[in-house]
């Protein structure tokens, strides 16, 4: 894998760490206890925050909302787009397609290469986030939900809030064991056909792999960010980002795979929708040199 650009590098600790001001927070890879502490009271007059986790409602609190700011009610507007891919088409991975049995033969769509790539080259699993903006935008929702089939994730890159939690559901005749990397679970929980989401907290903001112990070939990042202001790509490469408070933001763009990243700034008006376009590049001899290797989470 290439060396990561200082420019890079930039991105990366901007998509992680968020908007302006934010408080670091502790490394995702700190151990905490295996019994949390159950969520703190906040006073009538504390501003809401989305805390559907077992941890302390003060730490997610102190993390996503550190200056106490009641939600953002001026104005706002949209960035939607498109994000696609220039260079060499996406190499296959013959080393995980073999891995995949025929009954689960739909998922070599999703991991039988190294990215995904629909119609005239659109991006999927890109991670696109504003950032910059003044004010605070909490959560939508307690939950971010993984309707699971077919042996494999509904994509390989998701995103949330610290605070909300992710609940993986079985959506065929398939059961599975979602497993979050580096996150707390003190017991396997197993989403059967029909049944209760399996639900997973990541204990602090940064980066996780999400994996299934039932088929080791299904892999997704993870990224529990501090602001709310985010969206993943599908197949159609489209992206859409609502909500977001007026003002010159910048917009990034990240391929958790390659560590491909794009940073533009646009200004944020009321009412009215952004539309950007945004570009990645890829090289197999250079960011295929060696296998991926997964970086450890940054936190600032």
């Amino acid at each position: 894998m290439r060396l990561i650009a200082a420019a890079t590098s930039v991105v990366v600790v901007a998509i992680l760490v968020g908007g302006c001001g934010r408080a670091a927070g502790p490394s995702p890879d700190a151990t905490a206890s295996a019994a949390p502490p159950p969520s703190a009271v906040p006073s009538a007059s504390a501003p809401p925050v989305t805390n559907a986790t077992p941890f302390s409602e003060k730490e997610v609190r102190r993390l996503v909302n550190p200056k106490d700011e009641q939600p953002y009610r001026g104005p706002t507007g949209t960035v939607r787009g498109t994000v696609t891919i220039k260079g060499d088409p996406s190499p296959v991975l013959p080393e995980v397609t073999e891995k995949i049995p025929d009954k689960c033969k739909g998922a070599r769509a999703v991991y039988g290469r190294a990215f995904r790539e629909g119609m005239v080259r659109s991006l999927a699993d890109v991670l696109v986030t504003v950032t910059e903006y003044e004010g605070y935008v909490p959560a939508k929702g307690e939950a971010v939900t993984l309707d699971t089939e077919g042996c494999a994730f509904p994509g390989r890159t998701f995103a949330l809030t610290y605070g909300q939690r992710l609940d993986v559901k079985s959506k065929d005749g398939e059961a599975y064991v979602p497993k979050l990397m580096g996150g707390q679970m003190r017991a396997d929980m197993i989403a059967v056909p029909g049944g209760s989401a399996v639900k997973l907290y990541p204990h602090v903001p940064g980066r996780y792999t999400l994996i299934d112990q039932m088929h080791l070939f299904m892999t997704a990042d993870v990224f529990v960010l501090k602001y709310a202001t985010f969206d993943v790509t599908g197949l159609d490469g489209k992206f859409e980002i609502t909500g977001i408070p007026v003002g010159e933001v910048s917009v990034n763009a990240l391929l958790p795979v390659t560590m491909a990243t794009a940073q533009k700034k646009v200004k944020v008006e009321e009412g009215k929708s952004v539309e950007l376009n945004l570009e990645l590049a890829f090289d197999k001899k250079k960011d295929l040199a060696e296998p991926p290797k997964k970086p450890k989470p940054v936190i600032h």
